[in-house]
């Protein structure tokens, strides 16, 4: 009996679309969620939730009359000095960790108490020892953005340790020299694991300083419009807050691409743009 192999039909659906219907699916859910959002202003009073047009309006202004500028320059120059001195005390001390035995036993208790403190309650500490102002703000910042690059870095040497050193040995190379050879370029990857997460934990405390300590940037601005309950401001604030975080985010994951290209190659990159 004679067959007639399957001819798959046309779908109908223009192949543009089919090329970029992830980008389309997206578009069409943010879409979606800014109508309901918007909808949402013929039954819930203003007070609870303002719309996307109020948001956008009391964005213009607060961005008009300098409120939002100031205070969003503010909020970035204390993130990235806490970043940058987190990310020197965090490398520094993971490389020592994994490095010298007996800095790895003296400091590990030391290590899991300050990780497993809760950042809220740093929060008086910052302000007795540093008063209210930038250097208690970038201080906190500092502090909880330490420990997750710290303890990404430890984990990296650690691992390149149990890999790698008879290749370093094989290569003549002892002590610092293999360090910054092999450990060093080895534990990247981990060390970038750990700043993608001190980023996130920086974000919250740049808002938590802002509120508690001097009430500065965009968290001093988020507790004064909350306090007027002037919701518009406020979510004009939050996303502000949203887009400053998601613009460290794309410049970091930049300067990994431009410097260090081949940790899309490693295994946590594949997972990474999946």
């Amino acid at each position: 009996m004679q067959t007639v192999d399957h001819i798959p039909r046309p779908s109908g659906v223009p192949p543009w679309i089919r090329a970029h219907r992830d980008i389309i699916a997206k578009l069409v859910a943010v879409a979606a969620a800014l109508a309901l959002w918007q909808a949402s202003d013929a039954f819930l009073r203003p007070i609870f939730i303002s719309t996307p047009s109020k948001v956008v309006s009391a964005l213009v202004t607060l961005i008009g009359n300098g409120q939002l500028p100031g205070a969003f320059l503010r909020s970035l120059l204390e993130m990235l000095a806490g970043l940058v001195i987190a990310g020197i005390v965090g490398i520094g001390v993971g490389l020592l960790m994994g490095r010298i035995r007996l800095v790895e036993r003296a400091l590990d208790p030391v290590v899991a108490f300050g990780n497993a403190t809760p950042s809220i309650a740093l929060l008086p500490i910052m302000e007795v020892w540093f008063g209210i102002g930038t250097n208690a703000r970038i201080a906190f910042i500092m502090v909880i953005c330490t420990w997750p690059i710290l303890v990404n870095t430890y984990a990296g040497v650690r691992t390149v340790r149990g890999r790698y050193t008879d290749v370093g040995v094989a290569f003549g190379l002892r002590g610092w020299k293999q360090t910054w050879r092999i450990y060093l370029p080895g534990t990247v990857p981990f060390i970038f694991v750990g700043i993608r997460i001190a980023l996130a934990v920086g974000a919250v405390g740049m808002i938590l300083g802002g509120q508690e300590i001097g009430q500065s940037g965009l968290g001093g601005l988020t507790a004064d419009f909350g306090s007027y309950s002037e919701t518009a401001d406020l979510v004009a604030t939050i996303a502000t807050t949203t887009a400053l975080a998601m613009f460290l985010f794309a410049a970091f994951r930049r300067l990994q691409y431009w410097r260090f290209p081949w940790i899309a190659a490693t295994s946590a990159g594949r997972r990474e743009s999946k």
